[in-house]
């Protein structure tokens, strides 16, 4: 399941901002094979909506969805019956208006649609756009403490709303890595006392003795509906029993520690942070597929455009996946081939797992659909 779509973190962050135990340590099982196929699914994509630059969500081997930022547009795809369902616009204006700065997304179902805008305001809308609530999010607290909530990026679990948080500070180098390890970067959310907890904090093992990285906490839910915590690190973090553990989901073409920046401050030079934060070897997105009882991580290789602004209409070449089971062992990985392959739309059915293939230089690209083709598990 994807909760982040790839629009540009650190200048979102920047709009927001002016507005653990220790591992696991289990061997790799490898009884698993995964196969790229030659069969593939497509569905019908709308004339004004493009291909990039958009929010992804599957839910099970059931549905997934579209959401278009330009436009406001959610789009609804059943994936047994190969077809669009239905596609809700959101109102800027008025009173289910949502303003003109969509945050983040979470769908329940798709009778309950959850997403943030505006000064951290959550919303919850029906499966036809109907407003069902709007609730303020108090952030005093956490900005008292120095914290601020990185809003664009929340799940819903079993016991209530997380969202991801980060030092209340443009330049996150200005900081200690002490400091930061002291700095939640995940945080509960109590939508009836309209209080924050901290759940997690920045690990030693990631944070290091260098700032000089991307930082950014992404989040995802695991096999029990608890959140896992997705940074640019060789480990993941989950919730578990009230204890945050780390295990390993690290592709053996990528470093162990995350890409640092080879300025002593790069934030005294704004293309090197853009190239950090979004151009250099990153882990994306971690999906969970409960049929196939499988998390797929992401790994987005280093590809460097000429222009390193250039997010939302740039997509790397080259993807690779890491596979493990429901208890977190690492069971596979592959590398795609280059210039096919779009990593951060992915789905499960009964067949297997689906993987986007719209890719900028992918000559089978259509602006009528978009297409998936199918990877093979064999024991």
């Amino acid at each position: 399941m994807k909760y982040l779509h790839p629009i540009n973190y650190f200048l979102l962050f920047l709009l927001l901002f002016w507005s653990c135990s220790a591992p696991e340590k289990k061997e790799a099982k490898t009884e698993l094979e995964f196969v790229v196929t030659e069969k593939f699914k497509t569905f019908p994509l709308p004339p004004d909506i493009g291909h990039l630059d958009l929010y992804f969500q599957s839910i099970e081997d059931k549905y997934f969805f579209l959401f278009d930022y330009k436009t406001k547009q959610l789009l609804t795809y059943s994936i047994p019956e190969n077809r669009l369902l239905k596609t809700i616009k959101f109102e800027e204006e008025g009173p289910a208006g949502v303003g003109n700065n969509i945050a983040g997304l979470f769908i329940e179902s798709p009778d309950v649609i959850y997403l943030t805008a505006g000064i951290n305001t959550l919303f919850k809308f029906d499966g036809d756009g109907n407003l069902l609530q709007k609730t303020p999010i108090n952030v005093e607290g956490l900005e008292e403490n120095g914290i601020s909530l990185f809003s664009n990026i929340f799940t819903l679990a079993k016991d209530g709303f997380y969202f991801p948080a980060f030092p209340m500070v443009f330049a996150w180098t200005s900081v200690t890595p002490k400091e930061l390890t002291e700095i939640p970067n995940l945080i509960r959310y109590d939508t009836l006392s309209k209080t924050f907890t901290p759940v997690s904090y920045f690990p030693e093992e990631f944070v290091g003795d260098n700032l000089n990285k991307s930082i950014f906490p992404l989040l995802s839910l695991g096999p029990d509906d608890m959140p896992v915590i997705n940074m640019n690190f060789r480990n993941i973090y989950r919730l578990k029993e009230g204890e945050i553990v780390s295990s390993f989901a690290g592709h053996s073409a990528f470093p162990n520690d995350p890409p640092i920046s080879k300025s002593p401050n790069m934030f005294e030079d704004m293309p090197e942070i853009m190239k950090i934060i979004n151009h250099v070897d990153i882990y994306t997105d971690l999906f969970y597929f409960k049929n196939l009882e499988l998390m797929v991580r992401v790994a987005k290789f280093e590809d460097v455009p000429e222009n390193v602004f250039e997010t939302g209409s740039f997509l790397a070449s080259k993807w690779g996946l890491v596979f493990l089971d429901k208890e977190f062992n690492k069971v596979g990985e592959m590398e795609l081939e280059p210039n096919r392959y779009n990593g951060q739309y992915i789905f499960e059915d009964e067949e297997g797992i689906w993987i986007c293939t719209d890719h900028p230089d992918n000559p089978a690209l259509s602006e009528d659909f978009i297409r998936f083709q199918l990877i093979e598990i064999k024991k």
